[in-house]
């Protein structure tokens, strides 16, 4: 199955059917995606684990889960409007898999799935309509992703699949927070700032204790070593992987800020072939092409946020 869908612990599709509302219906309603409704009850079992949290990271959580339910009706509506048809059996199959995974990589818990799941809101029912569409998409990309394009993406991309690694430190100036673009201005006229303190020979690492907003500046913004792979956000990744050792980068944004990267040490890569990491380049290149597909498909949708 797509990797991009394991983290599906996370992610259950739900079918809506569209109605008129009632005034009371209007104001249990908090999205409206292509006719089709989500309501506060929608959100709630969501997130009922998650209610012990501190404030901005409850409402951080919040939004991603509105968000998700918004692409789980995008999702279902797609496949639908495709004709892709997934089994029964082909989604036992995998869920059969998932199970023996989590025995395999969880020895010392016994908790089930259906625990899991539990803990997370969803139940097995929405866990398997996730899965349906795993498979669904998969089957629809499949004819699109053949050797050639399998080949050139890898050819392009090497250093995803050779285990390259840098070591990076870095300087945060967290933007989470903030909501106006007159916010954002002065933010990255900030990070340009502490950029000219080290241009003018202020040592990366002192300025890092000084300013960044990571919890890393106690070591001097040290992130250790990196791969192309990662948790990291592309726009790092990127910046990380274009610069030589003791080079700092211009400002980076992400979801958390504005970055400065600097490259402190270089591990080239062992030799591989296409045909030895070819399942690898394939999921790569389907896991790309899904976000393309969501990015496209919101773009399309009428969504209304009632909130």
């Amino acid at each position: 199955m797509n990797k991009l869908f394991i983290p599906l612990l996370f992610s259950v599709l739900i079918v809506f059917q569209p109605s008129i509302f009632s005034e009371e219906d209007q104001n249990n309603v908090i999205a409206i995606v292509n006719g089709k409704r989500i309501t506060q009850e929608d959100l709630a079992r969501r997130m009922k684990n998650f209610t012990d949290l501190e404030t901005e990271t409850q409402s951080a959580i919040k939004q991603e889960t509105i968000d998700q339910l918004i692409t789980d009706i995008l999702l279902e509506e797609f496949v639908d409007k495709q004709g892709l048809i997934v089994t029964k059996e082909e989604i036992e199959r995998e869920i059969n898999q998932i199970r023996g995974n989590l025995v395999a990589s969880m020895e010392d818990t016994t908790q089930s799935l259906e625990q899991i799941l539990a803990t997370i809101g969803s139940d097995i029912n929405e866990f398997k309509k996730s899965i349906k569409h795993s498979i669904a998409l998969e089957k629809y990309f499949n004819n699109k992703l053949n050797n050639e394009v399998l080949e050139e993406y890898f050819e392009k991309n090497k250093s995803v699949f050779n285990s390259e690694s840098v070591k990076v430190s870095h300087i945060l100036v967290d933007t989470r927070g903030l909501k106006t673009e007159e916010e954002l201005s002065q933010m990255l006229k900030r990070i340009k700032e502490i950029k000219r303190e080290i241009d003018q020979g202020a040592t990366f690492d002192e300025v890092a204790k000084k300013y960044s907003d990571c919890p890393s500046a106690l070591q001097g913004g040290d992130l250790g070593f990196i791969q192309r792979k990662g948790n990291l956000a592309k726009s790092f990744l990127d910046a990380a992987f274009s610069l030589q050792v003791g080079q700092v980068s211009e400002p980076v944004q992400t979801e958390y800020g504005y970055h400065l990267i600097k490259v402190t040490d270089k591990r080239p890569g062992f030799q591989v072939r296409f045909m030895d990491v070819r399942e690898k380049v394939r999921l790569e290149v389907l896991d790309e092409e899904i976000i393309k597909l969501l990015e496209r498909l919101r773009k399309e949708a009428e969504i209304v946020i009632k909130q």
